[in-house]
């Protein structure tokens, strides 16, 4: 089968890998190339975590990690490290304990006065919160390095250039790049990220996506030890959720359950911006009162919200595979989404978890240009 993805982020480049040793020729088209600065997947590190309220979520949590394992074994690459997660909220933590009970993950309940026992150094604010130790930091810098070494050692194609149209409703899907080159094959795959948006009317598709900016941090000073674990800080009075990981060798990074800002077409600036720098600094620095937070890194990168929060994926027209809305926390299934995205490549049907994340349940949907971006109260937060 000769097939064309578009999009080399952590989504896409799984898909080719996959699809690539299974002995198909793929031809993986990107605007910026593997690991660019402007794509969604930049950066060190991303938080995997099987906790969340919503069971949905979890149960492709698990299947992640297990994908995650079997390509280390694939690769002989240390691609993921188990850290740990402590979630402390108000609002979530009721529903985020109802969903790990009843998919039968272990955790802990933590009094709020023992959280510092489960993450030297955090402050007691009065809220309880939940460890679950299944739980930790993909290494995405790497992750990235051995599915682009997969795809190249199973003879995959990269082309460095902007797709402007797909047309799905052909019997062989085209893909067509802005210096009018057109890509035919048995089937292709768009998670162009970001890019997907403008795609979309050639596809067929009617949907709104919205992508954002998000800003994170790297600190020196918070880790004590290799060991801390991962942390959602809910919401406080004075502000959003924090959410934080660590990453070896370069610090604790965190952000704020916030976006930066909308992230608009031509928009390639990147630059940090000091407001929000100096405003997640004072909530960490007060979340960790016993030491001083520096700064070593600040890195701005981009995520997409789909309408309802949830991940999109589908086929469309004859053989195109649509996936688009990682709402932040596409990483950490990024294993598993290769693995479903090369199956309905290939014309497989999907189980009902990824036929839960299909277009038909946006149908109903009432769009609404106002909503705000996902949140932890209502599904979760990115772990960008």
């Amino acid at each position: 089968m000769r097939c064309t993805v578009v999009g080399a982020g952590a989504w896409g480049l799984s898909a080719a890998a996959e699809l690539s040793a299974r002995g198909h020729r793929v031809t993986l088209v990107e605007r910026h190339g593997i690991g660019n600065a402007l794509s969604s997947s930049r950066g060190p590190t991303r938080l995997w975590r099987l906790a969340d309220p919503d069971p949905l979520k979890i149960r492709l949590s698990l299947r992640a990690r297990d994908a995650m394992r079997r390509l280390e074994r694939l690769t002989a690459a240390t691609l993921h490290l188990r850290r740990g997660l402590l979630w402390r909220d108000t609002e979530s933590l009721a529903r985020l304990a109802a969903a790990l009970r009843a998919a039968d993950v272990p955790f802990t309940e933590v009094e709020a006065a023992d959280v510092d026992r489960f993450f030297p150094g955090l402050a007691g604010d009065g809220r309880d919160a939940v460890f679950q130790a299944d739980a930790g930091v993909v290494l995405a810098e790497a992750y990235l390095a051995a599915q682009a070494e997969r795809f190249r050692a199973n003879g995959g194609l990269l082309i460095t250039g902007e797709v402007v149209a797909v047309d799905a409703a052909a019997r062989q899907p085209e893909v067509r790049l802005a210096d009018g080159t057109t890509l035919t094959g048995d089937a292709a795959v768009v998670a162009a990220g970001p890019g997907a948006g403008p795609l979309l009317p050639s596809m067929g598709v009617t949907m709104t996506l919205r992508p954002y900016l998000e800003q994170v941090v790297h600190y020196a000073g918070i880790e004590p030890s290799a060991q801390v674990p991962g942390l959602i800080d809910g919401p406080v009075q004075d502000g959003p959720a924090v959410y934080a990981m660590p990453t070896p060798g370069v610090g604790y990074k965190a952000g704020l359950d916030a976006p930066l800002r909308p992230l608009e077409p031509g928009d390639d600036d990147r630059t940090p911006d000091p407001g929000r720098t100096a405003e997640l600094t004072r909530r960490i620095a007060a979340m960790f009162p016993g030491v001083t937070p520096r700064v070593v890194d600040e890195q701005v990168c981009s995520w997409t919200d789909s309408p309802d929060g949830r991940f999109v994926i589908d086929r469309v027209g004859h053989s195109t595979v649509l996936a688009c809305g990682d709402s932040g926390e596409g990483f950490k299934y990024a294993a598993l989404v290769g693995d479903v995205l090369a199956d309905l490549a290939e014309g497989r049907s999907p189980d009902d978890d990824i036929a839960a994340l299909s277009l038909a349940r946006l149908r109903a949907l009432a769009d609404d240009p106002g909503r705000a971006p996902t949140a932890l109260g209502r599904t979760s937060v990115p772990d960008v």
